[in-house]
């Protein structure tokens, strides 16, 4: 019997297949969802209960959604005390509850949540959004059966959801634009650091204008700075309908901020500016990962806009509307039968590059040039990049492989790095360290040391 709604190879290869980089790596598509449909226990529970829905979870959005309904039903079903609520959550905790602020901090820590704890004398405390959501997903019956790759995935999810939710709780100087003023966004002089994007100072930004019925969306901070931008493409027709949807495009932000990008997002939505946008963080290079205001996948439906570009018109390089069917006049986020360009392209225009087997692509920080490249991980995902660029980027022994400095930490006991999610917490000593052998010599280091200032004091 067929318990998956692949549609055949074709189908699983859409959803799994294996994406080949330019330096020749491999890496599969939607990993962790295929790693948690895999699992036996997963598979041997629908079978039993005839309910197959966990089973046909076909994208990464639906299975972040499902996964926090499906926790928050469980700390209901589990029949947990005290309710947690936080951003449009409501969760379930046997020792934990929000107050009145609903998990955000009065020192405007943006990376943490409030909290009471009902063990502890129902003080207030502050925890790390990552380490506090992860209690709450292991409180639940459900939570636990979960695979850690899984967890580590609703983990980040909900870090930056957080992060942007209280950063924009907080009162701040920044202000939302949408406009036509596409020369800014990409103006490297107008933008607050490095926002990685290869169209930058290019003068490109002339397509949006001149070929497609768009507009820029930016944050400014305080000194009038970009700090995040992304194009909303204002008529975005849905095959097979009559509907015309608003998309905001793949996001950029200074440094790669995913906060900001989430920041962003957040104010078109409240401003009424979009109905979706490009998922931000996990597969936001593939054509179709748009999501809808409620963060429900639009992966299955197919996409296109009214395209006026000429083989030698300005083109800005196109994440997701790049299948150009010039006679249409149309362009598509999947390969439609007799397309006749890609406007995947950095030259500036469809007739101005002619590929070069001797360049080499870097795809965490957008360039083509003549440099060798290596494989990096940067929040779960693996980019090519550039040897003579790994700046932002550590080597991790035990991985073998370059990781983002935002993903790693440096044991405080022996001094190696490690990778945040593989980490190893001591609820005794409060730091987290590479392995446990560590955290076990640094607790009874911390034993030792308290029990000898006890003696002294006595």
């Amino acid at each position: 019997m067929l318990y998956y709604n692949f549609d055949g190879y074709e189908g699983f290869n859409c959803r799994f297949g294996i994406i080949e980089h330019d330096n020749g790596k491999k890496t599969r598509r939607n990993r962790i969802l295929l790693d948690f449909i895999k699992d036996r226990k997963l598979l041997h529970d629908a079978i039993r209960t005839n309910n197959f829905s966990l089973l046909n979870i076909s994208n990464m959005a639906d299975l972040k959604k499902i996964m926090f309904e499906k926790i928050m039903d469980s700390g209901e079903e589990d029949n947990l005390p005290y309710e947690v609520n936080l951003i449009n959550y409501t969760f379930r905790s046997g020792k934990y509850e929000t107050d009145k602020y609903n998990g955000i901090c009065e020192d405007g820590d943006s990376r943490s949540c409030r909290y009471v704890n009902h063990d502890n004398g129902n003080k207030v405390f502050k925890m790390k959004a990552g380490k506090f959501i992860r209690h709450l997903i292991m409180e639940t019956s459900f939570g636990k059966t979960l695979p850690e790759s899984v967890i580590i995935y609703l983990q980040e999810c909900f870090v930056q959801d957080w992060q942007a939710f209280s950063f924009s709780s907080q009162p701040k100087e920044n202000r939302l634009f949408v406009d036509d003023n596409f020369r800014d966004i990409y103006d490297s002089n107008k933008c607050d650091g490095d926002f990685y994007s290869c169209m930058t100072d290019k003068g490109y930004h002339y397509f949006y204008s001149d070929s497609v019925d768009a507009s820029a969306a930016y944050l400014k901070n305080e000194h009038g700075k970009i700090i995040a931008r992304c194009i909303i493409f204002n008529k975005v027709y849905e095959e097979g309908t009559e509907r015309i949807w608003r998309l905001a495009e793949r996001q950029y932000s200074t440094n790669q901020d995913d906060v900001l990008k989430r920041a962003l997002v957040n104010a078109l939505i409240i401003g009424g500016y979009i109905d979706g946008y490009k998922q931000v963080g996990y597969d936001c290079h593939h054509s179709r990962s748009f999501v809808d205001i409620e963060g429900n996948s639009l992966e299955d439906k197919n996409f296109y806009i009214d395209c006026n570009l000429g083989t030698e018109d300005t083109l800005s390089y196109q994440d997701s509307f790049k299948w150009y069917d010039m006679e249409a006049g149309k362009a598509y986020n999947y390969e439609v039968n007799g397309y006749d360009y890609e406007l995947d392209t950095t030259d500036g225009s469809i007739d101005g590059y002619e590929e070069n087997d001797d360049e080499s692509y870097d795809e965490f920080h957008e360039c083509y040039g003549d440099f060798d490249t290596t494989i990096v991980m940067y929040h779960g995902r693996e980019y090519s990049c550039s040897v003579d660029d790994l700046g932002e980027f550590v080597w991790i022994d035990s991985e073998e492989m370059y990781y983002h400095e935002s993903d790693v930490d440096r044991c405080p006991w022996c001094g190696e790095w490690f990778v945040k999610d593989d980490g190893h917490e001591s609820e005794l000593t409060g730091n987290c360290y590479c392995s446990e052998g560590c955290k076990e010599k640094a607790e009874d280091c911390y034993i030792s040391e308290n029990k000898q200032m006890e003696l002294k004091a006595a």
